[in-house]
């Protein structure tokens, strides 16, 4: 992370943007921070507010805080109400409970007393878990994006009554010291700007607010008459995001680039590139996904995959483990495996599930948010380890090979520029160092030998580390996108492989969806913790991943039931989030809060790892016309179709999820006329394709037949909008789907 000297540069211009200049200088100029702390105790409170309890059976993040003499409140609709009766500035944590940082912040203030009793004289302090609220995230990532501000967790924000940000700033530092120093000398600043001049901080508030909720909606991308817009140059600027040399990729935050890598694999595919240009995307792909599997983003003791990582030498991983994460590289590592058929892609995405079967998956049928490998009180962090300690579990052979694997060192192995306060100084991270050829090479013995001892020395550490203090915490809470993002990955392993137990996976969880998260009325509910539904509404993002899931289940088994349920999930979005005014979906209706937060400029802000709602409903949309033959389904993808190529042209990291759904759309579809014959079924499965299952009473033009035309049980291949010819086996099947 950033040094002391970069976080306070940081900050300044943080608190800067949002703090009125002027005011703040000659306030915090005049008042030292015993004198702001006396006139903020001075301040009345109120005693229902010192007994209102935050709720709990939401999350762990607020369950785990219902004991912190801050008297956090969750973030709900009579708080802003509450904040007006008292005339309080309203003050929220941001964050999340698989995020470290976030867990670290809050210790630090609870571990404070006179931090704690600042925060509850000042203001009403809301925490906000994040994973019942991204909407929230989002807004406030937008906020710091705009101000050229590295968005970083947990965010401190401070709002008037009215809901208007009056101030914020991300928390970049690991030092609990300058946690604790940001938040009292900022809280101080703005409790004092309140007290001494409310009406100016209401209306400049109100003032920038409404400066950032104007629509910012790109004017739609236009084409020529029956010409479709080329995906090839927002494709190529993806592309060249990735640097070789330096092994990163612009946008991606340190983050895993299981987004970037699905791009690149599902462009390999499409037809309007030349084969040149396809193979540079299939070779990028390699490149990026080998990078990963050796640097520490994939933990070598359990096969589980880290978020990111810090820093920049890839060395020193981020120690959480979301459901996330895992499905996303899953599904990455599927389809590369799928396209290039190497063995060792195979092997890291069902290691990844087998991690997450055993780890994540709950006894209710669900699957938890994430995994935390937390520090104990003595900076002891479980994922990092002592030489002596890996030197005590293994034999000597063992030890050679695992030195030469990761590079142990006993004065450790983490760069000084990842770790320049020396936190983890002679700690080692079990990132490889080599790839398997190598360190067989190196070790004089077969590649089977290797992998054996590598997966005895896996074991045994692992055993190891859950004897060490801090036990990994695990985040109980489930929503319905990561749910539903987990069933397509699971149904991509399924067509690469043809394994059952995928399948059937991927159905459960999918089940487990529209079971447990659907309402009375039908309606998708976002979040369940320990078994019981949260009453928070689902986000936009919700209904379109869950849309999604169903539609991959369709695809997979032809099922017609998934189709129905697809078809009822993209219905209810826009019965429950489509703004009458301007046709497009939002995030979160917005109901009960004081401020429609401007959903519609999310758009800008979705990068390499981040659900983009209007690029995945626009390929729900159409994916459902296709099967339907709905003309408002179709109309609805026009729309979001312009705005997504406009969206590509302006910046292509924000346009990852248009475009690697769209070169799906754009490159094979299989349509099977029922019945539907098995072995053809599997086949086309098991490629790169779209499946469509046709019947006498459907409309699909592309075939340019009538359905009752077609011979039972046959297929027909459309490549890149045209038509190229039907099959009866799988030979022939085959034969159509490698041109």
């Amino acid at each position: 992370m950033a040094a002391s000297s970069t976080y306070k540069k940081h900050f300044s211009l943080a608190l800067t943007t949002a703090l009125f200049m002027t005011s703040i200088i000659m306030i915090g100029c005049r008042s030292s921070s015993d004198e702001a702390e006396q006139s903020a105790a001075s301040y009345s409170q109120d005693t229902a507010y010192e007994k209102a309890p935050l709720s709990t059976g939401q999350s762990s993040l607020l369950d785990n805080q219902t004991s912190s003499s801050v008297n956090w409140q969750s973030w709900h609709k009579d708080l802003f109400k509450q904040a007006d009766n008292e005339r309080r500035i309203v003050f929220a944590l941001i964050g999340s409970g698989t995020d470290i940082n976030t867990l670290d912040a809050l210790d630090r203030i609870n571990q404070s007393a006179s931090l704690s009793n600042l925060l509850k004289s000042n203001h009403i302090n809301t925490l906000i878990d994040t994973n019942l609220h991204p909407d929230i995230e989002h807004y406030m990532a937008l906020i710091c994006m705009n101000s050229k501000i590295p968005i970083n967790s947990p965010i401190l924000a401070w709002f008037s009554y009215e809901g208007n940000l009056v101030s914020w700033s991300p928390l970049y530092s690991k030092s609990m010291e300058e946690v604790e120093q940001v938040i009292r000398r900022t809280s101080n600043t703005v409790q004092n700007l309140w007290l001494e001049s409310p009406e100016y901080t209401l209306a400049n508030s109100r003032k920038d607010n409404d400066a950032r909720s104007i629509i910012r909606v790109p004017e739609p991308a236009e084409a020529g008459p029956g010409n479709t817009p080329s995906l090839v140059g927002p494709i190529s600027r993806n592309k060249s995001l990735f640097d070789p040399v330096s092994d990163t990729i612009d946008n991606a935050l340190n983050l895993t680039p299981a987004r970037y890598i699905d791009l690149m694999v599902r462009a390999s595919n499409l037809p309007e590139l030349s084969s040149h240009q396809r193979q540079q995307c299939l070779q990028t792909a390699i490149r990026v996904t080998d990078k990963m599997l050796i640097y520490g983003l994939i933990d070598p003791l359990d096969g589980g995959v880290f978020i990111g990582y810090e820093g920049m030498t890839h060395t020193l991983p981020k120690f959480s483990k979301t459901l996330r994460a895992q499905a996303l590289s899953m599904m990455s590592l599927y389809r590369l495996y799928q396209a290039t058929q190497d063995a060792k892609y195979l092997k890291a995405a069902n290691g990844i599930l087998d991690y997450t079967q055993k780890h994540l998956a709950m006894e209710d049928g669900s699957v938890a948010l994430g995994l935390l490998h937390r520090s104990d009180a003595a900076q002891e962090q479980p994922c990092l380890w002592t030489f002596a300690e890996i030197e005590k579990a293994l034999t000597p052979r063992e030890l050679d090979i695992a030195t030469q694997a990761f590079g142990l060192s006993k004065l450790g192995n983490i760069p000084l520029i990842d770790d320049p306060k020396k936190i983890h100084y002679r700690k080692n991270s079990l990132t490889w160092k080599a790839t398997l050829p190598e360190l067989a090479k190196r070790s004089s013995i077969g590649t089977k030998a290797l992998t054996q001892s590598l997966d005895g020395i896996a074991k045994k550490l692992e055993a190891l580390r859950t004897q060490k203090p801090s036990k990994p915490t695990l985040e109980k809470l489930s929503t319905a996108g990561s749910l539903a993002t987990y069933s397509s990955a699971c149904l991509s392993g399924y067509r690469a492989t043809g394994n059952a137990s995928h399948l059937k996976i991927a159905t459960n969880t999918l089940t487990h969806i529209r079971d447990h998260f659907t309402g009375k009325n039908g309606d998708l509910y976002r979040a369940l913790y320990n078994g019981q539904l949260n009453d928070i509404p689902a986000k936009g993002t919700d209904y379109a991943t869950v849309c999604q899931a169903a539609l991959d289940m369709h695809e997979a088994t032809l099922d017609p039931k998934w189709l129905e349920f697809a078809h009822e999930m993209h219905t209810k979005m826009n019965q429950r989030l489509k703004n009458p005014e301007t046709g497009f979906v939002v995030e979160y209706d917005g109901t009960g809060y004081p401020r429609d937060y401007p959903t519609y400029a999310y758009y800008t802000l979705y990068g390499i790892d981040n659900d983009n709602t209007w690029a995945i409903a626009n390929s729900n949309a159409k994916r459902l016309s296709l099967r339907l033959a709905d003309e408002s389904l179709s109309e609805q993808a026009d729309q979001l179709d312009g705005i997504m190529l406009r969206t590509a042209q302006i910046s292509a990291p924000a346009a990852i999820d248009y475009l690697a759904h769209e070169s799906t759309a754009r490159s094979t579809r299989v349509y099977l006329k029922r019945p539907i014959s098995e072995p053809l079924l599997a086949m086309a499965r098991s490629k790169p394709c779209q499946l469509i299952a046709v019947s006498d009473s459907g409309s699909y033009p592309e075939l340019d037949i009538e359905p009752s035309e077609m011979k039972a049980g046959t297929a027909t291949v459309i490549l890149g909008g045209k038509k190229i010819g039907a099959a009866a086996s799988p030979k022939e099947l085959q034969a159509l789907l490698s041109q």
